[in-house]
């Protein structure tokens, strides 16, 4: 399976009273991972920072999904100096591939007081793993009732994946003001072998019978 490009910035900043010239290094990079650094170096006025970007890309012919093969580096900020070049803070990275989930809230009704709600979590297409072979799963639903702009109640509500990835959410008793309106967002949490994953937010309405009369 392929994996996504994570970039991310990296900034230094400058405490001293004179232009220092800083770059990145990375210590412990894991085979498998190039990573990118722009620009090489910086030149830092006093008192402002410098925002390197990152981009690393991991290999999938040598890094295979799973918990097994988490790994780290550590990224360090080196500050050029006329004898030597000094340490000038680092941060340390953690590397957990997992195979890519997706995760959607299909539907979501509220009746009176009858709540369902549908999703379905699934796997990225150019993986040869099943999502049936990973069960037990679950998902995380958030519940949020909202009126007027202010939340009347929230909770979370956990369900069970099944085989299809299928997960449903039902409730006969669950109450709301005329009017309002529930969002729902899912959530999965990462496995050994699994990524994480969110689903948008869906929103519906309260909806009542009318009143004749």
């Amino acid at each position: 399976m392929s994996y996504d490009t994570i970039t991310f910035p990296f900034q230094v900043h400058n405490d001293a009273k004179r232009i220092e010239r800083a770059y990145l290094l990375p210590e412990g990079l894991p085979y498998g991972v190039k990573l990118e650094i722009t620009p090489s170096q910086a030149d830092i006025d006093p008192g402002q920072a410098a925002i390197f970007s990152c981009r690393m890309t991991l290999d999938r012919s040598i890094i295979r999904p799973g918990c097994e093969n988490d790994q780290g580096f550590r990224l360090t900020a080196w500050r050029v100096d006329e004898d030597a070049d000094e340490r000038w803070g680092s941060c340390f990275y953690f590397l957990r591939p997992r195979v890519r989930t997706v995760l959607n809230i299909t539907q979501a009704s509220w009746y009176e007081t009858q709540l369902n709600v549908y999703g379905v979590l699934a796997l990225a297409t150019d993986t040869t793993v099943q999502l049936a072979s990973q069960l037990p799963l679950h998902v995380r639903v958030r519940l949020e009732v909202v009126d007027s702009q202010s939340t009347v109640f929230a909770a979370w509500v956990t369900a069970n994946v099944q085989a299809g990835g299928i997960f449903a959410i039902s409730r006969s008793n669950f109450k709301g003001p005329v009017g309002a309106q529930l969002r729902v967002q899912a959530w999965f949490d990462r496995t050994d072998l699994l990524a994480s994953s969110r689903s948008p937010l869906v929103t519906t309405q309260h909806q009542t019978a009318p009143v004749i009369g």
